[in-house]
């Protein structure tokens, strides 16, 4: 049975690992976001000036990630913006918003099928 510092060791590994596949996935996005004209870049956070926040403004609204300072790859520029003060529930609503594309609210906004715009 291992002891309770090796399952703490344990715990701690995987926690690391998940922020580094995080981290990829983070800096994935802003590279993409960058090749559709996307502001893109790094920003020091006066409170934790160890961890440099990448920040992404997407359509819907700013979005940024911390990262770990030896994670963030030496690809982005300086962030030229400051930072708008929002929260992780913001964050998330930006994102999805810029994912899911608002549905129509009635049925008449609905594009006509096949059928009905080829009789």
């Amino acid at each position: 049975m291992p002891t309770h510092e090796e399952v703490i060791t344990e715990l701690l590994a995987e926690r690391d690992a998940l922020y580094a596949d995080r981290n990829r996935a983070v800096q994935l996005a802003a590279k993409l976001a960058e090749e559709r004209g996307y502001a893109v870049g790094l920003r020091v956070d006066p409170n934790e000036p160890d961890w440099p926040v990448l920040m992404i403004d997407l359509p819907t609204g700013q979005i940024s990630y911390h990262l770990a300072s030896g994670e963030a790859y030496p690809v982005w520029d300086l962030y030229e913006g400051e930072w708008d003060g929002h929260t992780n529930e913001e964050k998330a609503d930006r994102i999805y918003r810029f994912v899911v594309p608002p549905l129509p609210r009635y049925p008449w906004d609905y594009p006509p099928s096949e059928s009905e715009s080829n009789p």
